[in-house]
């Protein structure tokens, strides 16, 4: 008996929107963790611009200066903005985490393609008590989903949680 192969087109309006998942939102801490990191990052320039500018007191040099402040404002408006759109959503049957501002990304990685998952923490998140969920799927050798700014307890779940899910595929 001959089997026939079906391919059925899925009307748009049943498609899941992922808009109405509840999505699980960062601590505040992760807020000032990033805003740390940014400020380490930008005011080593900064510090130097502004030596570069009393020093040598050309014009050009308070452009850069005056430049790198604008970046930083930049930065600080964006890290607020884009903590408030940082959130996971744990489903039936995968992952899904969002993040960014003016990039912004939906990532969902399904349990059957994971291959193992970790939860990793730095020294300063380590300060800040958080931890970070990557998650692995086939083919790659870096994580394919990386869930930031987790409670250390909240991650250790997580991992665990989506293991299990995971190995029901293996």
């Amino acid at each position: 008996m001959e089997t026939v192969w079906h391919n059925l087109e899925v009307p748009m309006d049943e498609l899941p929107k992922v808009e109405e998942v509840h999505f699980q939102k960062h601590p505040l801490r992760y807020r000032n963790y990033r805003y740390l990191l940014a400020a380490f990052w930008l005011g080593i320039p900064l510090i130097g611009a502004a030596v570069l500018a009393v020093v040598v007191r050309e014009p050009w040099t308070f452009a850069v200066a005056g430049g790198i402040v604008l970046v930083s404002a930049f930065v600080s408006v964006a890290v607020a903005k884009g903590f408030s759109r940082r959130a996971y959503a744990l489903r039936e049957k995968d992952l899904t985490y969002r993040k960014g501002w003016i990039f912004t990304s939906v990532t969902t990685v399904p349990f059957n393609r994971i291959q193992h998952t970790e939860v990793s923490q730095g020294p300063l998140e380590r300060k800040f008590k958080l931890c970070k969920l990557n998650i692995y799927t086939a083919g790659g050798s870096t994580s394919d989903l990386s869930v930031p700014g987790l409670e250390a307890d909240e991650a250790a779940q997580l991992r665990d949680y989506v293991a299990k899910k995971a190995a029901r595929y293996a």
